[in-house]
This record gives C-alpha cells, sequence and structure tokens, in this order.
C-alpha cells in the first residue's frame, strides 16, 4: 500500500454550513462544556433562582451538503441561577441514534426523516429519527428532550444526562409525541399530539393528554383532510385548535431520496376546531388562505369565537423545503408577522377574520405561562431586529433591537414571584455573537425590555441555535 493509499484511509468528509431560517447558515459547534460561575455583567436579580435550559440542533458529524438544521442532534444547554452566580453547562442528547453514530464514528442518517438515504451502516432503529433537537420540556420536576416525530428522552435536569426514552410508561400508543405541548395552568394538565401517529404518512393524528403527574388520560384519533404539517396546536379552556400547514408529505416522493416535506403554495392552511370536552369526531375544518404558521402564541374562547394569537407568513417559512415542483421559495414571503385569527363557530364562512400587526414582524412567541388556554394581555416574541413585547389591548408593540451580528434566540418568561401580576417578571433569552464567538444568556425587565438587559451571563463561544426551552423555578 502507498503512502497516499494509507492517507486516503483518514480522509475524513468535510462539515457544511446547515441551511437554516431565514436564508441563514450555521456552522456546527460540536462541544460539551462546563462552566462554573460564569462572568456576570450586569446583576441578576436576588428572586431569580432557577435553572433556564435551551435545546437545539447541532450536527455531531459531517453529512450530506444539502442536509438541514432540523436533522442536528440535539444538544442542551443549562444556565443554573442563585444568589447572582451562575453556572453553565451544555450535553448531548444521547438518543438511540445519536448513540449508533458516535459508535460508528460517522453519520449514518443523511436526511431529515427520510430512511432512503441513509448509510448503508445504518442500523434500523425503532427511533430512527429521533434527534431529542427540538424542546426542552421541563414539566412537574422532570426534564424531557422533545421532538414531534418520536418519543422523548428523560433528560437528568441537573446532570443533563440522558435517561430512558419515554412513553407515559408504555401506554401512548402514538409513535410521534409532538415538540410543542400545553399545560393547562388550572389542572396542571400536559396536552399535545401526535402527527403522522401510525407512520403512514396519510395525516393520521393524535389527541393527547397527561395529567399533571404525566400519567396518560387521553388519546383519541382522526385523520386531517390532507397529509401536511402541524408543528404547533392550540387549546383554550373550551377547546383544541389543530393547524394543518401547507407542507406536504409524498411517501413516493421520499423513496426517491427527496425531502420529507414540500411547501404547496396553492394549500390553505386548515384549522379544525373542536369542543375540549368533545371527541376529534366533532372537529369542524377551516380554510385560511395566504396563512402559514409554525408556531402559536396563546388561544382563547370568547363566547362563540374561538381566537388564535400567531406569527403567519404568507409563504413558505421553512425554506430549507422547496416547494411541490421542487423550486425553492422566496425567503421574504416567509417572514412572519403576529397575526390574530378569530374563528366563528355559529357563522357560515369557513374562513377566519385574519388582523396582521402592523410592526410586528418575528417568530418564536411566549407569553405568561400561567395565563395560558384564556383571554390575556402580553405576549413576546423575536423580532427581525431584537426582542418585542405586543400589549393585546392597545395593540402597542416595543421593541429592544439587537445589533447585527448578534442573533437572539427564543425568550422565556419568569414572574418576579408567585402571584405577580401578568407580564411583571423577566425574559431569558441565549444571545449569539458568532464575529466574537462569544454568547450569553440576557435578563430583560419584562415591562421594560426596551431599556435593554440588566445582566449578562457570559460564555466563550457562541452556542448553536436554540429552538425552545423552559425555566425551572427554585435551585434545582
Amino acid at each position: 500500500m502507498t503512502i497516499n493509499e494509507r492517507q486516503s484511509l483518514y480522509v475524513q468528509p468535510q462539515f457544511h454550513t446547515v441551511p437554516s431560517f431565514y436564508g441563514r447558515q450555521f456552522e456546527p459547534v460540536r462541544l460539551e462544556a462546563d462552566l462554573f460561575d460564569c462572568q456576570i455583567e450586569g446583576v441578576f436579580p436576588e428572586q431569580l433562582k432557577g435553572t433556564f435550559f435551551g435545546l437545539g440542533p447541532d450536527h455531531q458529524y459531517p453529512t450530506f451538503e444539502d442536509d438541514i438544521i432540523l436533522n442536528g442532534d440535539g444538544s442542551l444547554l443549562s444556565w443554573r441561577i442563585e444568589d447572582g452566580h451562575v453556572d453553565f453547562k451544555s450535553r448531548y442528547v444521547q438518543t438511540e441514534r445519536f448513540t449508533a453514530e458516535r459508535e460508528a464514528r460517522k453519520k449514518l442518517f443523511n436526511a431529515y426523516r427520510n430512511p432512503a438515504r441513509d448509510d448503508p451502516d445504518a442500523p434500523g432503529l425503532m427511533q430512527r429519527d429521533n434527534t431529542g433537537n427540538t424542546y426542552a420540556w421541563y414539566f412537574n420536576g422532570r426534564l424531557f428532550a422533545l421532538r414531534e416525530d418520536s418519543h422523548p428522552n428523560e433528560i437528568d435536569p441537573v446532570t443533563l444526562e440522558t435517561k430512558d426514552v419515554f412513553n407515559f410508561d408504555g401506554a401512548l400508543k402514538s409513535t410521534a409525541l409532538s415538540a410543542h405541548g400545553k399545560v393547562d395552568p388550572v389542572t396542571g394538565e400536559w396536552w399535545a399530539f401526535g402527527m403522522y401517529a401510525e407512520r403512514q404518512w396519510a395525516g393520521e393524528c393524535a389527541l393527547i393528554v397527561a395529567d399533571k403527574n404525566a400519567k396518560l388520560i387521553r388519546e383519541e384519533y382522526f385523520v386531517a383532510p390532507y397529509p401536511g404539517m402541524m408543528h404547533d396546536f392550540a387549546v383554550t379552556r373550551e377547546h383544541v385548535i389543530f393547524d394543518i400547514q401547507p407542507f406536504r408529505v409524498d411517501e413516493e416522493r421520499m423513496k426517491k431520496g427527496g425531502q420529507f416535506y414540500a411547501f404547496d403554495p396553492d394549500q390553505p392552511s386548515l384549522w379544525g376546531i373542536m369542543p375540549r370536552d368533545g371527541s376529534t369526531s366533532d372537529i369542524r375544518w377551516f380554510r385560511a388562505p395566504g396563512v402559514v404558521c409554525g408556531h402559536i402564541m396563546n388561544a382563547y374562547t370568547e363566547g362563540k369565537k374561538v381566537i388564535v394569537d400567531a406569527p403567519a407568513a404568507p409563504g413558505n417559512s421553512f425554506p430549507f423545503f422547496t416547494d411541490v415542483a421542487g423550486n425553492p421559495t422566496d425567503i421574504e414571503l416567509g417572514n412572519a408577522t403576529i397575526t390574530r385569527l378569530e374563528f366563528d363557530l355559529v357563522g357560515e364562512s369557513d374562513q377566519p377574520k385574519v388582523t396582521r400587526i402592523h410592526g410586528a414582524v418575528g417568530e418564536m412567541p411566549k407569553i405568561d405561562d400561567r395565563f395560558a388556554m384564556m383571554r390575556y394581555k402580553y405576549g413576546f416574541f423575536r423580532g427581525a431586529d431584537g426582542l418585542n413585547r405586543i400589549d393585546w389591548d392597545t395593540l402597542e408593540v416595543r421593541n429592544y433591537p439587537m445589533v447585527a451580528p448578534n442573533v437572539l434566540h427564543e425568550c422565556t418568561f419568569v414572574p418576579r414571584y408567585e402571584g405577580a401580576a401578568e407580564g411583571d417578571g423577566w425574559l431569558l433569552a441565549v444571545v449569539n455573537h458568532a464575529a466574537t464567538n462569544r454568547g450569553a444568556l440576557v435578563v430583560f425587565d419584562a415591562m421594560k425590555i426596551e431599556e435593554g438587559p440588566i445582566a449578562k451571563a457570559k460564555i466563550p463561544y457562541s452556542t448553536h441555535m436554540t429552538f425552545h426551552g423552559s425555566f425551572a423555578p427554585g435551585v434545582l
């Protein structure tokens, strides 16, 4: 064997930048770290005690050049806050898929939700799609790494050690559990869904409800009018709202190596509404042309109307998916505006009243979760130029601009104290500065966001994108 032949055995595939939202490209970070006593700028409030968890995708190994951010391995971030001090920790979610690739020392599962492009050495896994990369979900003392097409992994909230796959003690029949759940602030219940619950790709979906102790108490099925995307949904005190977005699943396209989803510009989003105490057979479907939603801010019922507030775009908000003809779509049409949809449950129209809020361009909405499922006043969201708060009583939007190339991730609201008024508390968010490779957890006074952060806990690198996170109050 020649020297060149021997050297070729050790040539490694190259990491590509990963297509993400808004046309951005991200480099993998691939770092697990511990930092005791972060450098603090400003003062962390004395009442702010607990752990902020963030979760996002970060590719462990190189993959195809056309891979997308949604296919990245789950990486958890935690900031433990106590007495003005902050300790940082990051760990990969050690899913079955992650472990198989680490043992093989290479990428095995090369495309998002499409086994047709798997490496020949890839093992057949029940949890093939579970990267555990979407939502760090803290629920009644337990932490889960959620991914909508799979069962989540439970995570030790102190060490970030990955525990077993969670399926409500074997009671869950659906193969999927939504990455977005809703906690009822009155009952403590966990409301969720499972899209493509049987992996038939026909639009089959499960409504899933667990009690406050994570015991499954309800699971019932329906079939959506077409096989589209449902990433988030809404629950009010009286109704459940399912939103099917115009991204079609086509098994034949996948078999040919194509994408799992493709955007259908001729198909409206569909919104199915059922009584909360009724059955999925009671769902009434509404059409919303030109309304494409990835996330829901909040929803509530008012008389015979259901109000849903959400970021809505006129076009493809997932630009790394082509349209059904295989063509790229206009990135600008994927920019969302905070929008109110009003569904008249007694009227004859099958379309909601759609009101886009002027000046409220942005995504990743959050609220004071104590007011979920009911009429509320404040919503928070990440704008194109920073952090925003909308007052739904006045429609006033307040903003703190972030200077490029800073990147602000999704925020999380923490009340100032038990019983505080709505919105009286703090907003926590991760900020990255790629140009200097530095990052921080930032804290805003939620009622004074325009004044800027009151404190920062700095870390010496720029983290991967975090999708969704939560806050565990108290010292764990």
